[in-house]
């Protein structure tokens, strides 16, 4: 082989070495992203969570603030009946 074709081979395999190292520096970065994106993914799966348990409190809530409403409006018209009768009544 001659000198020439050697420094062709040399120069080719550190282009290679050079592209393999640069490829592993990468390769590096994207794993590194990878498990910040897992960690980031696990954060919104966890509040995603704590959300729908915040919706169905609520939920919870509206059902039981209804349901008080409701009754609160039957207490009024019997106190309402009640204070009628008494009105019709003649303690004179």
């Amino acid at each position: 082989m001659s000198i020439e074709k050697i420094e062709q081979l040399e120069e080719l395999v550190a282009s290679a070495v050079e592209g393999l190292s640069n490829l592993h520096a990468e390769n590096m970065r994207l794993e590194q992203r990878v498990r910040e994106l897992e960690k980031e993914k696990e954060t919104a799966l966890k509040e995603n969570e704590k959300g729908k348990d915040s919706l169905g409190k609520l939920k919870q809530l509206e059902a039981s603030h209804r349901k008080l409403e409701k009754d609160r409006s039957e207490v009024r018209i019997k106190v309402q009946n009640v204070l009628q009768k008494i009105e019709k009544m003649n303690f004179v």
